[in-house]
């Protein structure tokens, strides 16, 4: 999936939650340099999509 194809775009800082979401039918886009301010610290951002139901969506047929 590409990023012009998901109707739902979503920021993770913890593989934890990244891994739920991909659980629920997201798909991770990139992975890129993040910053975590409650701990003070780089971390992995994890950039995950959400694509559009079958038939629906904004580039869907008719």
């Amino acid at each position: 999936m590409q990023i012009t194809e998901a109707v739902e775009v979503s920021e993770e800082l913890s593989a934890t939650q990244a891994n739920r979401r991909l659980a629920e039918g997201w798909t991770l886009l990139a992975v890129v340099p993040g910053y975590d301010h409650l701990n003070a610290q780089a971390v992995a951002c994890y950039v995950l999509g959400r694509p559009a139901e079958k038939g629906k969506g904004f580039f869907a047929a008719g």
